[in-house]
């Protein structure tokens, strides 16, 4: 066919695809991925923790290390966890960590965005290099920008900072031409959300680094929850980190990216969100993680040992890096890892998952399980609450049969708010628009898991996650409490009125409401979902 009998669309399309094949065939990821610089600061980490642990010399002594070891002394074959709920609490936690950390800190993410959350994070952290603290940031590619390149470039010229990509996009300015070029690769996301300091203590859960995961977006938050951690876990975390960094598909910044011509070298300078705020009046949002931080309690807490760390038996789980590249069968990730160490409920199953997608198979099993008297009860995001509207497609065409085996759903709101209920556990912050981010469930009266993993094909078979399964009966009971009536503030329960009839009660006001049809689903929004529910997709949510 020549060109001429093209119409102009698919001229366009034709062209398009041309120019990304001949740019994927052209450009490839660098040949090596670590350069002797970042080689040289992992070398100069290791030397210093094998020194310190070297009777002959003397041991770095601070009035952190030394309360966190007391601990470990005190219960070495345990671990202790503190669960951080609101977004302030959990900003102020790493920003206090950051600044008490002597020898060491090493940060994982999915998503880091270059906003004022981000940047102060990445301030915080340079001012620790600059007390000649190592520090080595480890991000994943898929939600970056030329903007936040730069940034993180600027970061890693620190003699005491690295910076890696993990699976990185090759087109680093047009990065649509990603999903031409590469796409089965860059499907795999490295999921995982870590921070580890001195390597004694560490914070991972749900969140990102992001206004929106820290309480300060004007138009959207997520609820979320975190755990603090120290002891025995904390070793397993570590070397986690250790083999996703080492990891032949993680690169160093600078073999990915040059810094643009007549930019600026120097990093605090090109903080550009940090200056335009600072310009603002007090009321500007960055008042709002200051006040965090004046507001937190938590090193003095730590030093004289007053963080109330419940300590239990714990054990952590995480993908192995090769996931990335399906160099490793299947019956090692981490749902694998789950079923193994949890088993199948006796009493009771509890679901908090922002992406809840249960496909047939996971519903057969939830619904036999239901048959069985097992109580389960699934809290997720209302369509009005998520962020993806595909996910909502993969979940909602499953609630009629959930319902009918007897399983309670309950759905978070967009206006959730702080001020309709009080739990010691879950708290959504009073906002404009609120998305659930969590990813915990509870299994009986014993164990909780707490992590980055979505109950849903993704997390199960494509993207690599992390977290812990803890043991403890007060936790798992305070997870089960918090979805019941009580929550019906800040969510709506949907219940089966008959086959094919669903409503969605709620509170509002202080009065029960009964909505016939989903809220905040016009008839465009029911067509769309009903198309997507249709599609074979529910593998990618």
């Amino acid at each position: 066919m020549s060109l001429s009998h093209l119409t102009p669309s698919r001229l366009h399309l034709s062209l398009v695809l041309g120019l990304s094949l001949a740019l994927g065939g052209c450009q490839a990821l660098p040949n090596q991925p670590h350069l002797p610089d970042s080689q040289n600061l992992s070398a100069r980490l290791n030397a210093l923790y094998q020194d310190n642990n070297n009777d002959n010399t003397v041991r770095v002594s601070t009035d952190l290390i030394n309360a966190i070891s007391e601990q470990n002394d005190i219960h070495p074959e345990l671990s202790g966890y503190h669960p951080i709920v609101t977004g302030a609490n959990a900003f102020a936690a790493r920003s206090i960590l950051t600044d008490m950390a002597t020898r060491s800190i090493d940060v994982q993410y999915y998503i880091w965005h270059n906003d004022q959350a981000g940047q102060l994070m990445l301030k915080d952290l340079w001012e620790a290099a600059e007390r000649g603290v190592i520090v080595r940031l480890l991000i994943d590619d898929f939600n970056s920008n030329a903007n936040l390149d730069q940034t993180l470039l600027r970061f890693a010229s620190h003699p005491n900072t690295a910076v890696r990509i993990i699976n990185p996009l090759m087109h680093r300015k047009f990065q649509t031409l990603n999903f031409v070029t590469g796409l089965p690769r860059i499907n795999r996301r490295m999921h995982n959300k870590s921070m580890i300091f001195d390597k004694q203590i560490t914070i991972i859960g749900g969140r990102n680094i992001g206004n929106e995961y820290l309480s300060n977006d004007q138009s959207s938050q997520f609820a979320d929850l975190d755990v603090l951690l120290i002891g025995k876990v904390v070793a397993d975390i570590d070397n986690s980190f250790t083999s996703y960094w080492s990891a032949p598909i993680s690169f160093d910044i600078e073999t990915l990216v040059t810094l643009d011509k007549g930019a600026t070298t120097d990093f605090l300078d090109g903080l550009n969100e940090l200056k335009e705020e600072e310009k603002s009046n007090a009321n500007s949002s960055l008042a709002v993680y200051r006040s965090a931080i004046e507001d937190s309690t938590i090193d003095k807490d730590l030093v004289n040992k007053q963080v109330p760390f419940r300590w239990t038996d714990m054990q952590f789980l995480s993908d192995d890096v090769g996931k990335l590249t399906k160099s490793v069968a299947s019956d090692t990730n981490l749902v694998h890892q789950l079923r193994t160490l949890l088993g199948s409920p006796s009493e009771k199953l509890t679901i908090i998952s922002s992406y809840f997608v249960p496909t047939k198979d996971g519903v057969e099993t939830l619904v036999a399980l239901a048959e069985s008297g097992i109580e389960i009860r699934i809290l997720t995001n209302s369509f009005d609450a998520t962020d993806v509207t595909a996910v909502h497609s993969g979940y909602s065409k499953w609630r009629p049969e959930l319902l009918r085996a007897g399983i309670k759903i309950y759905e978070l709101k967009s206006t959730a708010s702080e001020e309709k209920r009080d739990n010691k556990l879950w708290k959504a912050r009073s906002q404009s628009s609120t998305s659930l981010h969590a990813k915990t469930f509870a299994i009986d009266d014993h164990q909780v898991f707490i992590g980055s993993y979505n109950v849903d094909p993704r997390s199960a078979n494509i993207n690599t996650e992390m977290g812990v399964i803890i043991n403890d009966d007060e936790l798992a009971q305070q997870l089960h409490q918090a979805l019941s009536d009580d929550l019906l503030a800040q969510a709506y329960e949907v219940k089966l009125i008959d086959d094919d009839t669903l409503e969605w009660h709620t509170i509002k006001d202080g009065k029960p409401i009964v909505y016939d049809s989903e809220p905040r689903v016009d008839m465009a929004d029911h067509i769309w979902l009903t198309i997507m529910s249709l599609l074979p997709i529910d593998w990618l949510l």
